[in-house]
C-alpha cells in the first residue's frame, strides 16, 4: 500500500461550500460588513475601495488553505470556553480549585 487515496473531483465538489470570487460566504459577508462599518465611521471611500480587496485577499488565501476555516473557528469559540485561571495552569482550561 502507497499509502494514497484517489479522490474523486466530484467528491471535493460537493463538499466544499459555497464561494463567492473564492471565499466562503460567511467571509465575503463579514468582510462586507467590515469595510462599510469603517466606510460609515470615517465617511471616507478611500478606506472602502482599499480595504475591501486587501481583506478580501487575505480570506482568499485562508480558503485556499482550508474553505470552511471561518466556521471551524466560530464553532470553536462558541464551544470552547475560555477559563480565566488558565494561565495559573500552564495555559490550559481548568476549573480544579485546587
Amino acid at each position: 500500500m502507497s499509502g494514497e487515496f484517489d479522490v474523486d473531483p466530484l467528491f471535493l465538489g460537493l463538499t466544499r461550500p459555497p464561494m463567492l470570487l473564492g471565499v466562503s460566504y460567511t467571509f465575503a459577508t463579514l468582510n462586507l460588513l467590515i469595510c462599510l462599518m469603517t466606510f460609515v465611521f470615517s465617511n471616507n471611500f478611500f478606506y472602502l475601495l482599499v480595504l475591501l480587496p486587501l481583506l478580501h485577499g487575505i480570506a482568499w488565501l485562508i480558503c485556499l488553505k482550508e474553505p470552511r476555516a471561518i466556521e471551524l473557528f466560530m464553532a470553536k469559540t462558541s464551544k470552547c470556553s475560555v477559563c480565566k485561571n488558565r494561565f495559573y495552569f500552564g495555559g490550559v482550561n481548568s476549573y480544579d480549585l485546587y
